[in-house]
């Protein structure tokens, strides 16, 4: 949980940095003319007249700042292409270019980015960790964020009556592997509950996507449904350092 919150308070701060952004370098331009406002405007207005430079300057950086705040692999693949967009102009801008107008871009630009170089680090970090630096690089499921474990939990399948126990035996933000004994009846939907390694109840839809008979038993492969982006961002770190345990009783 602790893991967590850290994650998005690094998320929050890079959401407000980049939705600010456009301020910040305006105060910069101020700062470094000591035009006056109307001055320092007017020269911003009439260098954002094309598209293309309006758009980087103004809507680029807070849109994928607002996209941040969502959560998803798209706003973090959004703010990773940012990132090394901005590091390309910087490091090739041309003097007294737009948006500086100087020989050299201020050294609050390249604070702003070793800032900004600092927190994505963080953020990209455990993806790092879990495709280069695991040691269960090899195993395909592990790469994906799999983490293999032993824990009960409770079944509630769509049109039957009584609840299911099962053992989950992997599990991930998007889903999980559960044996449960062989079943009469056909799993499709339903709802899937037990207790996390902080003894937190988790409870979510599920869609079934696997069966695998083996023995007396049957290993089904949830697909969770309606969870949330903060949720996804819960398992993942609340199960990252999790090791197996014989059993957590529901």
């Amino acid at each position: 949980m602790e893991a967590q919150s850290k994650l998005i308070r690094v998320i929050s701060i890079v959401a407000f940095l980049l939705i600010t952004e456009p301020f910040f370098k305006v105060a910069v331009m101020k700062i470094q003319t000591g035009l006056e406002w109307s001055l320092v405007w007017s020269n911003i207005l009439e260098n954002s007249h094309s598209f293309s430079r309006f758009f980087l300057f103004w809507i680029l950086s807070p849109l994928t700042g607002i996209f941040l705040l969502t959560y998803s692999s798209v706003a973090y693949a959004l703010y990773f292409l940012l990132s090394g967009f901005r590091l390309y102009l910087l490091l090739n801008y041309t003097p007294f270019d737009w948006p500086y107008f100087s020989t050299h871009p201020p050294f609050s630009a390249y604070l702003f980015e070793i800032v900004n170089i600092t927190l994505f680090s963080y953020l990209f970090y455990p993806l790092v960790q879990r495709f280069i630096l695991s040691r269960y690089l090899r195993n395909y499921w592990d790469a994906r964020g799999r983490i293999e474990c032993k824990f009960d939990a409770y079944l509630f399948i769509e049109g039957f009556d009584c609840a299911q126990l099962g053992i989950v035996r992997n599990i991930s933000s998007g889903g999980l592997s559960i044996e449960v004994p062989k079943l009469d009846h056909k799993v499709e939907m339903g709802k899937v509950s037990f207790i996390d390694p902080f003894g937190v109840p988790f409870s979510c839809d599920f869609k079934c996507a696997s069966k695998r008979d083996s023995g007396g038993s049957v290993t089904l492969g949830l697909e969770f449904q309606n969870i949330t982006p903060k949720e996804k961002i819960y398992l993942r770190s609340s199960f990252k350092e999790f090791l197996p345990v014989e059993n957590l009783n529901v």
